[in-house]
């Protein structure tokens, strides 16, 4: 039996893969599965087949190839401070594209975590921009990002992204690098 339209949505997303890609692998257009995903097209069976199939693959790859974090992460880690203001931090991730920023103190010891829905979080409790521009990151992070060593395989790191955006990487207590999902799909090409 195949899953429905919302589980295959979101393995797709915690796959990291985009709709585009997907559409591109399963021979539709993007806007097409755009329509599936929102519920507004009624697909055949062998389209979805062929999209589950797709991403069972993906997800099962991700977990038996044995490469290590250190081959795969992002350097350097974009970081703020929590003495930084919120407004800098939006700021930052803003210029960046990022939806989070892990919080570092000045020896690189990560501390939490600032993202953009925790700000958002406060723009809806009633806070304006401009106290924003007062508040410091440490009043507004959370739970810092899961963390792994450099040696740990991808089999380790990818059902953590289940569950969080990005795993942090590190090394004697330091932070050395970062791996999101979009790495994860990039070494399952690569090196499938």
């Amino acid at each position: 039996m195949l899953p429905s339209i919302e589980e295959l949505r979101k393995m797709r997303k915690n796959l990291g893969i985009s709709q585009k890609e997907l559409a591109r692998i399963s021979g539709v257009s993007q806007s097409y599965i755009a329509r599936l995903e929102k519920g507004s097209i009624n697909p055949t069976y062998d389209k979805v087949r062929k999209i589950f199939d797709y991403l069972n693959k993906s997800g099962q790859r991700a977990t038996t190839i044995d490469i290590t974090a250190e081959r795969i992460m992002s350097v350097p880690v974009i970081t703020c401070s929590p003495t930084d203001s919120i407004t800098s931090a939006l700021n930052l991730m803003r210029e960046r594209g990022y939806s989070q920023l892990p919080v570092a103190t000045m020896d690189r010891k990560v501390v939490g975590t600032v993202s953009e829905s925790d700000i958002n979080d406060l723009l809806l409790k009633g806070n304006t921009l401009d106290s924003l521009k007062s508040m410091i990151v440490r009043k507004v992070m959370g739970a810092s990002l899961p963390q792994l060593d450099r040696s740990s395989p991808i089999s380790m790191i990818y059902p953590l992204l289940k569950y969080s955006s990005a795993v942090l990487i590190m090394d004697g207590g330091e932070l050395k690098g970062i791996v999101t999902k979009a790495d994860i799909l990039k070494a399952v090409e690569e090196y499938a």
